[in-house]
């Protein structure tokens, strides 16, 4: 291979994508949309808030006025709900009724009835997106403890001398609900029993949680991980596949065949070129999410993996195709083709057949990267997706050599 010749190559396709301004304006766009994702969602709410509630992004609590219990909540929203919690005073005739609302967002509203001579009663009306009763379980779980902890404060003001109950060891377990509940059952039993019967007869409960080891998602590394794949799809197998067919159609690719330059060295100047643009660019946005991931070995290994996927499908695509048309419907019926296929192997269970998709291992280890939770297993999605890099690059030097530079 020489090298004189593959620079003039090399400048040729820089000079052709300086020409190229929608190809630079749409680069430009997603740095611009990684430097807003940075800015406008910072880490601690959208790793914190996002992840917890799912789908849910605001809970409003509607009020018809301030009594003791709405200041006692608005003074103790837990800061992973700070930016997703907000109160608003409604007039009280729109209280237990619908209030339109967004979607991704639910209301809980309050309100207080009291009757002389009669126990006060709090209303409580949960409006839940429809058909997800548990959408606003998260927020639900806040209100009961926060509201145990306002009317044990109430009772204390109003009778200083009464002997109250102690309040449960509030925890992040949420399971206080269940074992004061069992023990109010383990009351009445007691209470309902005839004799003199020391021994109790409902034992008592403990309750031990355990999570799986995995995190919740990272809404802030997803939609990076997101941006970091289409910057390399993009370049790799829309840009390669179509500039490639141009140059067919308008004969430049012919006259290349001509020169002194062999299929070779054809189709090294486009291995080359095109990888660097595409990486150059992933790196950059995922450097304006995380920084320190250009630090990172695993991140440069399942950046290299990806792209040599991506490229090897490109120049496939590129090799095949006669028009431009051709190549960029191509590249979408493989974009369609793979995500029907990764769909259809991830709802119906079908074993290993999804293992064959550079897409099914890329995003994987690509988010591992981005959000600092690379195990075990994501070694081997790495090792599988470099062997599918190394058999999709070999095929394309196949085909183009073949038929490619016709």
């Amino acid at each position: 291979m020489r090298w004189y010749i593959l620079k003039t190559l090399l400048k040729k396709e820089f000079a052709r994508h300086l020409a190229n301004r929608g190809g630079i304006a749409l680069a430009f766009l997603l740095v611009a949309a990684a430097v807003l994702l940075s800015v406008f969602a910072p880490r601690e709410t959208a790793a914190a808030g996002t992840s917890m509630v799912g789908g849910v992004h605001h809970c409003y609590i509607d009020f018809d006025r301030a009594t003791p219990l709405v200041k006692h909540l608005q003074a103790n929203v837990p800061p992973e709900l700070k930016a997703q919690v907000v109160f608003r005073e409604i007039p009280p005739d729109r209280i237990g009724t619908l209030i339109e609302s967004q979607p991704g967002t639910g209301s809980i509203q309050l309100t207080t009835k009291h009757e002389p001579g009669k126990r006060s009663v709090v209303q409580v009306y949960v409006w839940h997106p429809d058909g997800e009763p548990g959408a606003l379980a998260p927020y639900e779980q806040w209100l009961w403890k926060a509201s145990r902890g306002a009317f044990a404060l109430e009772a204390a003001e109003k009778e200083p001398g009464a002997t109250l109950p102690d309040a449960p060891p509030f925890g992040s377990d949420n399971n206080w609900q269940v074992l004061e509940s069992h023990k109010r059952f383990q009351d009445q039993v007691e209470a309902g029993r005839k004799g003199d019967a020391v021994m109790p007869l409902v034992p008592d409960m403990t309750i031990n949680r355990h999570g799986l080891g995995g995190k919740v998602l990272d809404f802030r590394a997803a939609i990076a991980t997101g941006m970091v794949v289409f910057a390399l799809y993009f370049t790799c197998v829309y840009l390669l596949p179509t500039l490639n067919c141009e140059e067919r159609e308008r004969g430049v690719l012919l006259a290349q065949a001509l020169t002194p330059a062999s299929p070779t060295e054809l189709l090294a100047a486009k291995f080359v070129f095109y990888p660097v643009f595409g990486l150059g660019l992933a790196a950059t946005l995922a450097a304006v999410y995380k920084p320190d991931v250009l630090s990172s070995l695993f991140f440069w290994l399942a950046l290299f993996a990806v792209g040599g996927g991506f490229l090897g499908i490109g120049m496939t695509i590129a090799a095949w195709a006669k028009t431009q048309r051709a190549a960029f419907l191509g590249g979408m019926c493989y974009l369609l083709s793979v995500s029907m296929l990764l769909l259809i192997c991830s709802i119906n269970g079908i074993p290993y057949l999804s293992y064959l998709a550079v897409e099914f291992h890329g995003p994987r280890i690509l988010h591992a990267a981005l959000s600092g939770t690379v195990q075990t297993t994501h070694w081997r999605h790495l090792a599988a997706a470099v062997g599918l890099a190394v058999a999709w690059v070999f095929a394309a030097g196949w085909v183009f050599k073949r038929r490619g530079w016709q």
